[in-house]
């Protein structure tokens, strides 16, 4: 498990913390077979069957290697190569077309929730490391190291990180004044959630990078493209390309937390009935008859789901005093999935999984009674509790936060000049 904060001398400071880039849009035509759904709210399986039946979803240039099939090259190299083919054939296609000039836009994402609009920008990498963008997650190694290599060696990002800033009169302004003035350039989805892309007119584009100024910038999705950006800098800290990352900032009052669902395997292989009796002796279990009992009615109660049975589960008190100490996700790894079951989150890779709360209890269910796991709901935290864990320097596990809906990949593409893009200028 590593910290993305870089151990970089060089600060940001002096650097905008929200600057322009020559982006290139997805063209509308197109939009329907590129634009693919966020990574995390899709299986292995669901991703392997889309880059199989549309060679031209933007998931062909991220897949990593459970998203290959047996026969596939499963080292970095191989999974560069194949990202970087697939840009290649997007680019021939003329999928994506460059906008013609350095530009800041603007991402709304509307959904039964409400309305949330951020601002699509580069940050510097260098702000991970001096407080001007703060995380708040752990992130796998092997991960951050895929994504780091594909950053290098595929030419383009287009899944921006998401990032919130605390809410300002003036930004709110103005994000409403260029949108109710300006027609949209881009509009796709569904009646469940709309996305529409604007690019900033060139007399507004100042002034609202400029209500950026003195801000700090929140991570709440993207922590393995954060890792990934400090890392490619740290091997290559003299391209100027790589000193800045793709980023959406959305205001905080604006954004949605759901849970991430834990599905952790008993390490010592008790049977359903012994493990249940170790977690007794842990915490009060209750025994419920369905997963809407089981629902976590607010913070410190879990739901359980072992050996076929849902529970409810109050979990122990917290040890520490820090924001990271108080929350749901720290207390059941710290109380209940190492001491019982053995299950070190943070070291050992796949005694823990993890399930987006909108994958719904059933899949929570019919996935811990398929793999032999045991299942826990969590209740969601706060975008505050968020924000105060990053301002305390803390860092939650991953995947302790689930921010829905999310923007999309195959949106945006932001070109770096090397690998399928090495004869395109970077942007």
């Amino acid at each position: 498990m590593t910290d993305t904060r870089p151990a970089m001398e060089q600060s940001s400071v002096g650097e905008p913390l929200v600057a322009t880039f020559d982006g290139w849009l997805v063209h509308p035509n197109w939009a329907e077979r590129v634009i693919s759904r966020a990574y995390d709210n899709l299986s292995p399986q669901q991703r392997r069957a889309l880059v199989v039946t549309n060679p031209y979803s933007y998931m062909n240039v991220t897949r990593s290697r459970e998203d290959l099939f047996d026969n596939a090259d499963l080292s970095p190299d191989g999974l560069v190569g194949e990202g970087a083919a697939a840009l290649t054939r997007l680019l021939n296609a003329n999928a994506f077309a460059p906008t013609g000039r350095p530009a800041l836009y603007l991402y709304r994402l509307s959904h039964k929730q409400g309305v949330q609009t951020g601002v699509v920008c580069t940050v510097p990498v260098r702000g991970f490391g001096d407080g001007r963008i703060r995380i708040h997650e752990n992130v796998h190694d092997d991960r951050a190291s895929l994504l780091t290599a594909h950053l290098r060696g595929v030419g383009a990002t287009s899944s921006p990180v998401a990032m919130a800033v605390r809410s300002t009169a003036e930004l709110y302004r103005q994000l409403l004044d260029i949108t109710s003035t300006v027609p949209a350039d881009l509009e796709f989805g569904s009646t469940a959630v709309r996305h529409q892309v604007w690019t900033v007119p060139e007399d507004c584009t100042d002034s609202l990078a400029a209500a950026f100024d003195d801000q700090v910038l929140y991570v709440t999705d993207g922590h393995h493209r954060s890792a990934a950006a400090v890392r490619a800098l740290e091997a290559e800290p003299d391209d100027p390309t790589l000193a800045r990352t793709l980023a959406v900032i959305f205001p905080d009052e604006q954004l949605h937390v759901q849970s991430f669902h834990r599905l952790a395997t008993d390490q010592h292989d008790r049977r359903a009935e012994d493990c249940l009796e170790a977690l007794s002796e842990e915490a009060a279990v209750t025994p419920v008859f369905s997963s809407f009992a089981a629902r976590p009615s607010g913070p410190g109660i879990a739901g359980l789901y072992l050996g076929g049975s849902w529970h409810r589960l109050e979990l122990p008190p917290a040890i520490g005093n820090g924001a990271v100490s108080r929350l749901d996700v720290e207390r059941l790894r710290r109380t209940i999935l190492g001491p019982v079951l053995g299950a070190d989150e943070l070291s050992q890779q796949g005694a823990v999984d993890y399930l987006p709360a909108s994958a719904g209890f059933d899949e929570l269910a019919r996935r811990c009674d398929a793999e032999n796991r045991v299942g826990f709901a969590l209740h969601p935290l706060s975008v505050g509790e968020l924000m105060a864990v990053a301002d305390e320097n803390g860092l939650m596990p991953p995947k302790s936060s689930f921010f829905a809906p999310k923007p999309r990949s195959g949106v945006f593409l932001r070109v770096l000049g090397r690998g399928a893009t090495s004869h395109l200028p970077a942007s």
